[in-house]
Order: structure tokens, then sequence, then C-alpha cells
């Protein structure tokens, strides 16, 4: 059949709604079908002009039109020569020497204008990947959008026309910079020579901070600076003094000079006019200045990115400098990210306007560039933030440039003389001096864009590894035990941290971890549990009452209540400090190899996992972890497994499967069933052989045996496909499998690995078992204690049938069985553990060159108001004094006249300062004041005398968000509730801290600028404070010291802070023990007290009614039924006495809604 011609091809048109619409309201508005308020609004939407979208799109030259009218449609088709006319809008896009370089010699003599480029490019060159510059990569979009690749539509006009508006591009934004930097990374190890010939510079850096509040940030980066430096600060004049404090406190700098000058010229009139005297005294130049740029998106993040690539750390510095070292090289800046490459190659470099050419036109003839006109292409450090060497700033200096040449700031994006010279900056170093400018992308690593922006891109393609992709990030560090001041020198009281997997009821493995840690405690250690892989994304670690509570509910009570979720970056790794870390399965390995703040690693090794999978990523990955490198000395629950990590080439000891046997035990009153067959079922866990183990049940009835079957491990199994009485009795508590396997002929477990903990429970029980012959089996049972039988179905029932039908060979198997298991005791198989974890640690310690402190001024002053403080007080400053930290801290107690003689019972340690006060001087707010006043440290940490912190990690993470963000002024701790407590105490303390708290803090708590007001509303959330825990930022102290009132202090502190543009921050792992247990009096005056601060000071009316005070209680007393579905041990008797306090606190209200009581302290 003949095709019809495209002329006489009939095409159906679709208008959009909107056309459709208008083209339907024209035809009903004649007869007046719809209203006539419609018609009109229908006629407004249509006079509106269509949105024009920014795409980049240029005029067409002269040159490329002339280009087009010459092409021979007779080689050329109509489709291509569309296709170079819509190109020719984006010519700017290519570069014709790139292009060519990627040409066969023959086909690059071919090109010899833009044109060229363009009609290749279009005819064949997409076709075959060719790029037509740096700008855009060809196969990367095919790649990216696999569907724009099946359209056959030509990429770089897809892209211009839908792609930019859909968020389509051919290379992310850390793929590009990549790709275009000069520098790429850092360079390490640093040549001693050249660093030491670094050290000989002057280095001289010029700041221009107009947003002040950035200041701090700046400085934290500049602190990283290896090297002296003078400092020079342009600002406000009302800004002068503080910044001076602040940037004098930096260890590397030796000068710091601020001066205050006009608005004008942005941050360039203040360099090459303020301080143009001082520039030439210096080799090296870094100019920064406080960079926001709300009006362009490509700008965003810009402030970070340069400092991250200019000086984001030690290797960073060295990495840039070692290349300014270089003679032919005069200028580092950042580079620049995708959005402003192509916004400069379309607007020029001198930009969209003719402002910046025409301010810079009478100084590049004074410079004799008269050649650089407005169309030059040519480098210059964007944003005006780089390294630079002085002399290339002197023609610009040497014109004597005042302020009065400059433009007043008036919010321009361009078009000023600072502008101008931000680009002569650049043509002074290739034009004038010959000199190389290159950009630097080497701070990557430290930068949390390119993090974020990493995440983003490997989210779009999830990979799943069984579970090595939750862990895969944590990075393996050099253990390095002599990061804090003081090292622990007692092995016999150890800090040990175990890693372990999320657990449930019911597994082995486990608990025969929570066993080791019993015996740990009861040998006088302290062990804290970390649960991997259990938070999602970027939370970071917290503790977990829900997992202490099932280890004490369904495992063994232990004494730690320090059992935490892990978070899953490298940064809370940072936060995890002790004397010995242990690994316990595949997974956990990688956090644990990421923990440097330890003296040894440890592999307590259950099972062979690499047999877990087949032969692929996941085992390589775990085969990775034995690995001798990694220098972990290994804890193996049977020989085989010791075995197998010697030859590994780890050092490592075995312990063997012990039995509890005041649960596992012969019992003359059960009847022993003659027929019975106990299997062991876990469907989920492979190498426990289960389709192995049915098939040798069927062969066994194949065998004419009659016998029936327990199986147990597991719940809802399936039918088991035998025709024999079968019961299924699940997942089993300690008792209900003594009695089963007590009560039974035969136990079938099989093990294609490591054997569990059921072999040897059953032998202590007087059951017989069958496993399969291999050599794991061989090692780790007792010879003749159990049936070893080949691993096939046939060999299997040939062994359970010889076990129901032999009695003497059933009698004997048991007696070894008996006597093997009779003195196999937890605690003879933990003391080989703990004897090998205290020698291993010794050792360690050992060969560790600690050195003395080589601080003398406290980072951190922990404040502790103090009255009568008892014998609690001595035990809360010897926790504060152990605490790891690699900075001084002192411990300053304000004691209001304490008579009870608690002072005289503190440590001996001179770290300790006492301040003496008299009671009628102390308040919440002035006495925190007082302490703020006599710190020494940067960071004022305040604790009372009753909070307990729970760890020795306690400080380290309080004052972590301080460190880590200079715009946290206030940092506050989690709270437990202290030991002997009740679990209701406990419930309401998780359900605050590590459920609304938790939730409301995962990032630092910032008021956006529109709500940075004096009466701008703060919600609950947002002014929480409690500093009981808390320590703050002396800095801002200084501008909002704490409110002297009479309660409340810290909500009210808060809140002010939060006004002033400070961000708040919870320490979720800086934890202490905190809690109070008040009576009726107590409650019912504190609720009242409560109720006055709220109308009083926050001008919010909490419940007062009867209505409302009765709804208070019930809802109380429903939550706390719901604490106890989870704490059983919790009684009818303390339900109804935490009723009468729920009722204490209703008074309280009620009685303050009626105007009684007051605010007390």
């Amino acid at each position: 059949m003949a095709k019809s011609s495209k002329k006489n091809e009939f095409k159906l048109f679709i208008p959009s709604g909107r056309k459709l619409l208008r083209s339907t309201a024209r035809r009903l508005s004649s007869h007046s079908i719809i209203p006539g308020f419609i018609r009109k609004q229908l006629k407004r939407t249509s006079n509106q002009p269509p949105k024009i979208l920014n795409n980049r799109r240029q005029r067409i030259t002269p040159e490329l039109q002339t280009y087009i009218q010459k092409i021979d449609a007779n080689k050329v088709r109509k489709k291509e020569r569309s296709a170079i006319r819509e190109l020719a809008h984006y010519a700017y896009v290519f570069d014709i020497e790139f292009y060519k370089n990627q040409l066969s010699k023959e086909d690059s003599e071919k090109i010899k204008n833009i044109g060229d480029c363009l009609q290749h490019y279009c005819i064949e060159g997409w076709k075959i990947g060719i790029d037509p510059s740096p700008l855009f990569d060809t196969n990367n979009y095919f790649s990216k959008y696999p569907d724009i690749k099946e359209s056959g539509l030509n990429p770089i006009i897809h892209f211009f026309k839908f792609g930019i508006q859909e968020g389509r591009f051919s290379m992310d934004d850390i793929h590009f910079m990549r790709k275009t930097a000069n520098i790429k990374k850092v360079s390490s190890p640093h040549p001693q020579k050249l660093t030491q010939a670094i050290e000989q510079k002057k280095f001289g850096v010029f700041l221009h901070i107009f947003y002040p509040e950035l200041a701090k940030t700046i400085a934290d980066y500049l602190a990283k600076i290896p090297v002296k430096i003078d400092i020079y600060i342009s600002t406000t004049e009302k800004e002068v003094d503080e910044l001076a404090k602040t940037f004098r406190r930096l260890d590397n700098s030796e000068h710091v000079q601020v001066k205050s000058f006009s608005n004008t010229g942005r941050d360039v009139a203040p360099f090459v006019v303020g301080f143009r005297e001082e520039i030439l005294k210096y080799d090296f130049i870094l100019k920064l200045h406080s960079k926001k740029s709300p009006h362009s998106d490509a700008l965003s993040g810009w402030f970070e990115h340069c400092l991250d690539n200019l000086i984001g750390s030690k290797d960073v510095f060295y990495t840039n400098i070692f290349e300014l070292m270089n003679n032919e090289t005069a200028i580092i800046y950042p580079v620049e990210n995708y959005a402003l490459s192509l916004g400069i190659k379309h607007d020029s470099c001198w930009g969209h306007e003719d402002g910046n050419y025409d301010k810079a036109k009478p100084l590049l003839d004074k410079l004799n560039l008269k050649h650089i006109d407005r169309d030059s292409k040519f480098l210059f450090p964007t944003g005006t933030m780089f390294w630079c060497k002085s002399y290339i700033l002197q023609p610009i200096l040497d014109w004597n440039l005042g302020f009065h040449d400059f433009d007043n700031e008036g919010g321009q994006i361009d078009g000023t003389l600072a502008h101008s010279i931000e680009r002569l900056i650049g043509l002074c170093c290739t034009e004038k001096f010959h000199k190389r400018i290159i950009t630097s992308y080497c701070g990557y690593a430290n930068s949390k864009q390119h993090q974020s922006d990493k995440q983003v891109i490997e989210g779009r393609n999830k990979l799943q590894i069984n579970g090595f992709e939750k862990v895969i990030q944590f990075k393996e560090k050099r253990l390095d035990p002599n990061w804090k001041n003081r090292p622990n020198m007692s092995p016999n009281k150890l800090r040990i941290h175990w890693v372990i997997p999320n657990f449930t009821p019911g597994l082995g493995g486990h608990m025969t971890i929570f066993r080791t840690i019993n015996y740990l405690e009861n040998c006088g250690h302290d062990c804290t549990i970390w649960v991997h892989s259990e938070l999602k994304g970027e939370k970071p670690s917290r503790i977990s009452s829900l997992h202490k509570r099932i280890i004490n509910q369904y495992f063994i009570k232990l004494k730690t209540d320090q059992v935490y979720m892990l978070g899953n970056t490298n940064e809370d790794l940072e936060r995890v400090s002790g004397d010995v870390v242990i690994a316990t399965d595949r997974m956990s390995a990688y956090p644990v190899l990421g923990m440097r703040k330890f003296t040894k690693r440890f592999y307590f090794v259950q099972d062979y996992e690499p047999f877990f999978f087949a032969k692929g990523t996941s085992t390589v990955l775990t085969e990775q972890t034995y690995s001798a490198k990694h220098e972990f000395a290994c804890i193996c629950a049977s020989p085989w497994l010791k075995n197998m990590m010697i030859e590994q080439g780890n050092p490592a000891i075995s312990f063997p499967l012990a039995v509890d046997t005041s649960t596992y035990y012969q019992s003359k009153e059960i009847k022993r069933s003659k027929n019975t067959i106990a299997f062991y079922v876990r469907r989920s866990t492979p190498r426990r052989l289960y389709q192995l183990g049915l098939l040798a049940l069927r062969a066994l009835f194949d065998l004419g045996d009659s016998f029936e079957i327990i199986t147990f491990g597991e719940d809802d199994l399936p039918d088991l496909g035998i025709p024999v009485k079968i019961t299924h009795a699940g997942i089993l508590n300690a008792e209900s499998l003594s009695t089963l396997y007590q009560s039974c002929t035969v136990g079938l477990v099989l093990s294609g690995t490591n054997y569990s903990l059921v072999p040897n429970e059953m032998m202590a029980c007087g059951l017989p078992v069958v496993d399969i012959d291999a050599t794991h089996t061989r090692l780790s049972y007792t010879p003749q204690t159990a049936v070893l039988a080949q691993p096939n179905p046939d060999a299997l029932a040939l062994s359970l049938s010889q076990l129901l039908n032999d009695d003497l060979l059933r009698e004997q198997v048991t007696a070894a069985g008996l006597s093997a298991t009779k003195f196999l005791t937890w605690d003879q198989s933990n003391t080989i553990v703990e004897d090998y974890i205290r020698t291993q640690f010794e050792a360690a310690a050992a060969s560790n060159q600690w050195q003395t402190s080589r601080h003398s001024k406290p980072l951190v002053t922990i404040v502790i108001p103090v009255y009568n403080g008892g014998d609690l007080l001595s035990r809360v400053v010897e926790r504060c004094l152990q605490q790891d930290l690699d900075a001084e801290f002192e411990i300053l107690i304000i004691d209001s006249s304490s008579s009870d003689g608690c002072i005289n019972h503190l440590p001996k340690d001179d770290r300790i300062r006492i301040h003496r006060i008299s009671k009628s001087e102390f308040g919440h707010g002035r006495t925190r004041n007082l302490g703020v006043n006599l710190a020494r440290g940067e960071f004022v940490a305040f604790i009372t005398q009753d909070a307990m912190p729970a760890n020795q990690m306690w400080l380290m993470n309080l004052i972590a968000p301080l460190q880590a963000d200079g715009k946290v002024a206030g940092v506050f701790g989690c709270h437990i509730a202290h030991e002997g407590h009740s679990p209701l105490t406990t419930y309401d303390l998780d359900q605050h801290f590590n459920r609304w708290i938790f939730r409301s803090h995962r990032k630092p708590i910032e008021l956006d600028e529109s709500r940075q007001i004096p009466d701008a509303q703060i919600s609950n959330h947002e002014r929480f404070y409690s500093d009981n825990n808390s320590c703050l930022r002396k800095t801002v102290w200084e501008q909002v010291p704490i409110p002297e009132v009479v309660y409340g202090e810290d909500q009210l502190w808060a809140i002010e802070i939060l006004r002033h543009g400070f961000k708040k921050a919870y320490a979720s792992t800086a934890v202490v023990r905190h809690s109070h247990e008040y009576n009726f009096r107590e409650t019912l005056i504190r609720s009242n007290t409560e109720w006055h601060f709220y109308k009083q000071h926050l001008k919010e009316r909490l419940p007062s009614s009867k209505k409302e005070v009765r709804a208070m209680i019930e809802t109380s007393c429903v939550n706390d039924e719901k604490a106890q579905k989870l704490f059983p041990e919790i009684t009818v008797d303390q339900l109804s006495a935490r009723r009468k306090l729920h009722f204490a606190r209703a008074c309280g209200y009620y009685l303050a809604g009626k105007g009684i009581g007051c605010i007390r302290p």
C-alpha cells in the first residue's frame, strides 16, 4: 500500500486545556450560557503574556545567519537544517578547538568555524557522542535519560528547550566541577622541604564581613590554616570590637586589624582602597568575604564552597599553596559550578550588560590591554574569593583609587566598578604578568553540599547488598588512643563498647553477646552497646530504651543502661570513645573500623559469614572484614572459627558455647518419649539447613520408622509434608526449651557453618543430637557427644533411625553429652574472653606513647551550682573529671554556702575551682551568669549537682554542635532516669527526649530571618532548653546573657538567642542521669509555678478549668497504662500512686487559674 504524502496527511490538532476553554467560552458567550464574571476572568487570562522561561537562548549572530542561509538544501536534510537553526541560538556552548580535538584529523580539518561545528554536530556529532564543550556531555545526557535517546532528539536542543526547565542536566554539579577543576583532590603526603618553605612565607588574610553572623564560620575555617597569618577585616562600625575579639582568639593569628568603612564598593573597595598599604607586605594573599546571594540560585552555597576549597582543611591549604608556589601560577580560586559556568558563557566574561566593560575600559587602557574587548574570553576569580601572589595586584593598587570612585551599595548584582575590578584582577594575572589562574576543587571531601549532592545522585540507583549498603559509607581510620588528654591506665576497669546488629527475642547469637557483657560488668568493666543500621538517613545516634527493655525482658538483665542506636555518618563515629570496641558481625565491622578513639579493636566472631551468601559482592565485603590489615583481635565461638581467623593472619582465641545448667539439665520428673524428634527450624537462616532436615525426615519415614516431630525455633510453619504426627511449638523461652529437650528422644540440629547454642543445651538435658559430619562440626563437638552423619538425606535418616531404635547407642551418646556439658559454664567461657580482652588492651596500651596535655587554657568550663550536694556531688564531679576530650577543661563549682560538708569531700584535682557565694546571692539565672563570667573556657557547660553524666563521652558530645557550627549558641543534652527510679519515670523521660525532642531537633533550630525580631512567636519545641545539662558559647552570652528570673531562665534564654539569629541544638548522646520523683505537695507547687510562668513570661494559658484538668489526668493515666504494657514490672500500686500525682499536677494548674500561687524557684 502506497504511503500518503505528508502534505496531504490529516493532522489531528488538540489544543491545550486553556486554549480549549477559551475557544469554547467564545462560542458559548454569545448565548449567555456562562456568567459574565467568568467571561471577564477568561478575557483577563487570555490577555496575560505567556511566561518567558529563562533557557539561556540568544539571538543568532549575523555570522551564523549568513552561514545558515548558505547551507545546501540538497546535502543537508530539512530536519537537520532546522536543528542547526535552533542550535545557533546556543552556539556559545560550542568550543571549536575542544570540538575538533575529538574528531579524526580528516574530519577536524573540515571544521573552519562555529557554523561547521553546529552542522557537524546536528548531522552526526551527537550520534557518535561528540561533546560541544566541557559544558555538555552528550553520551552522559543519554545515559541519564534513556527516554531522550529513544526519542531520537538532538540532546543539546532538548536540553535547552525542555531539559533545563525539567532539571535535566548532562552533568551533575559535582561531576562538572571535578571534570573542569585544575586541582581535583588534595595532594598527600606533603614534601617536608616544601612545607618548611611555605612556613617561611608571609600570609595576609583580607576579610570583608558585611554579615557578622558569618564571622564565626570564617574564623573556624581560618583556624585550619597551619601557618601564622595576619588578618585584616573591613566591616561596619558597630561590629569592629566584636570581630576583633572573634579573630584574635585564633591560635594562628599574629596580627588582627579591623577597620570600618562605608558600604561602598562591596568587598572590593575596602580591599584595594582600605588596605592598599598592607597588601604588598605579604607573599600570599587570601581574599574572602561573607557571602550571601539571595538573587541567584547559581550562587546557592557558594560561600561554603569557596571556604571548603580554599582552606577547608590543613591538606586543602597545603595543596593549594603548593600549586601557588609554582612560578607559573599566581591565582587560585574555587572552581565554578555548572550554572555559573553556563551563565558566564551565555553572558560573556564581562557579564550580561555592558556596565562592567564600560567601567573597565579606561582601566584596561591604563594596563595597555586595549586588545581586550567586550567579547574577549578570559579567566578571573569569580566571586572575589581566592589565593594569590600579592604582586599581581600591584597595577590595581597603583591606580590609587578612592572610595569615591566606587558605587554606593544599592543591591546591584552587576555593572559596578567592583564587578569590573573582579575581572581586572584576572586580567592582570594572565595578560599583564602572563601567569596562570587555576581552579581548585580539592576541598570537596569537607563539603556538606558535595556530600548531600552525592547522596542524591547515589539514590538514583539504590543498591541492595544484604545490608552492606547501610554501613559501606563508614571510612576506616587508624586507631588514635592518644587523641585525648588523659588515658585510662586501669585494665581492670575498661570501657568496652559493643557494636551489634538489631535483634528480636530469641536470637542465640545475641544471647551469647549479652551473657558476655553481663560477665564483663561483673568483673568491673563498663559496657556500652551500639545497635547499628536502625536509624534512617542522617539521624544522629541516640539512646534507645526500647532495645534496653528487650534485653532485660527477653535476654538477660544487664547493669548498663547505655544502649544506643548508632547514626549513619562518619561524624557519629567521631563522637564515640572508650578503651575497647568490639565488632560482632560482618556489618558492624565497618562502623567499628571507623571508630578511632579507642586503644584496641576486637571482632566477636560467632560464624564464618562469607558462607551466608553465594559468591558475590556480599561475600567479598564480608571476607574483607577478616583481613589482617584491620588488626582485629578475634574472639571466636569455636575452635573451627579460631582456625579460620588465624589463617587470615589475625590473633585469635576460642571459647566454647556453654550451657546455663540452672535451666538446661536432665530431670527425672519429666517422662521422655520413645519416638519424638525435636527438629530445630529457622527457614530465615539458610545455614540451619531446613530443607536438608526435611528431606532427612521424609527419608526416615521411608525407612519404616514410627516417629513424631516437634518443630521449634520459628512460628507459623507450613505443613511439612510428612505423614506423621507433627507439632509446631514455635519460638520458646528457655524454660520451655528445657522441658522440650527433656521430653524428646532425639534432637535434629543441622549446622552448615558454626554450631549454635542448641546442641549443647540439648545434650545438657540428656537429649542426643544428630548433625552433619563436616570440618566445622568435628572441631566443635567433643568426640562421641553427637552423631555426625554425611550431609545427605539418607545418611541423616539412618542416624536418626539408629538413635530411635538402638537403646544402647542412645544411652552412650546421651552419657557422653551429659559428661561434656556438665562443667561447660558461661563463667568458664567468659573468663577466657575477659582475660584475652584485658591482655590485648594492656599490650596495645603499652605500645602507645601518651603525651601530656598540649593545652593550657581550658576549652570548656563545667559550671556546677551547688547547695548541700551530699555524697552524689562527689560522684558527679568524679565523672566530670573522667571525661574524654582532646582539650583541657575545668570544673567551676559555685557553692551557695553549703552546710553539709559536701565541698570538703570533693576529689583533689587542679582542674577544680570553687567560688563561694551566700545563699541570698543565688538565683538560677544570676548564678549561671556569674559562672559564665568566671569561666575561662570558650564554651561553658552547666549541670546540676544531681545530674550525673552517664558516661565519659558526655562532654565531647555536648560541645560537638558548638564546634561544628559557629552559629550554634546553646546546646542541651538528653536526660535519663536515675538508677533505682520507677520505670514510669524512665518512660516519661524517654517519651520526652527520645521521641518529641529528638524528632524536632534532628538539625539545630534556627528561625527564618523574618522571625528574628524581638516579639517573634516561638513554639514550644523551638524554645525548649534544659540548662540542667547544657552548654553555651561564651561570646554569644556576652551579647545575650541569661535572664535573671526566678524560674524558667533556660527557656527564656533559648527564645532570645533564636530571636537574635543564633541556633539552638540538641545533643542526643550527651546524656545525664537526672530525674525527680516528687511527692504530692512538690508536684502541686511545681505545676502551679509552671502555669504562672507560662502566663507571665510566655503569654500562654495552660489548662485550668475543671474539664481541662480532668482531661489532663485521664490522658496521663492512659499513658501510664501504655507504659505498663511495655514494663510489666509496673505494679497496680505504682499506677495508683501516679494517678495521685497527676491529680496533684491538675490541682496546681486549677489553683493557678484561680489566681492562687505564684512563680517559685
